[in-house]
């Protein structure tokens, strides 16, 4: 069983919000131009991600454009989908106010992208 999940961890083809990998021929641009864009566009990603009433009240604490950014989440995106679909993507820090005073509890953490056809879309998802 475990040499099983040392499979998976060396070769994901899903990520954790249950979609598979972006293929990245379909993904458009991104560019920090798009910011406002992405936030109007949580307003409908976060409550489809992130059900219940816990998760109903949210604030993006930051949104980096992964191909700008030197934070770990950069080799974390290559490393789940690819570098072409880091470069696309954003990552997104969220906060769930009424999971506090739990750190951990009250954090989210998303990988999103401009899918050319379907528009902004999250391809994983950390708690």
């Amino acid at each position: 069983m475990s040499f099983v999940s040392i499979l998976f961890y060396a070769y994901p083809t899903h990520s954790y919000a249950g979609e598979q990998c972006p293929n990245a021929s379909e993904l458009a641009p991104v560019s920090s131009a798009d910011k406002p864009e992405l936030l109007h566009a949580l307003k409908t990603i976060i409550p489809s991600l992130y059900p219940g009433k816990e998760y109903s009240e949210w604030e993006v604490e930051e949104a980096l454009m992964l191909a700008e950014s030197k934070t770990p989440y950069v080799q974390m995106a290559e490393s789940l989908c690819g570098k072409p679909i880091a470069q696309h993507s954003w990552v997104v820090k969220l906060r769930f106010p009424k999971l506090l005073p739990s750190a951990s509890l009250s954090e989210g953490v998303i990988f999103v992208a401009k899918h050319q056809e379907k528009g902004w879309i999250a391809w994983y998802k950390y708690k």
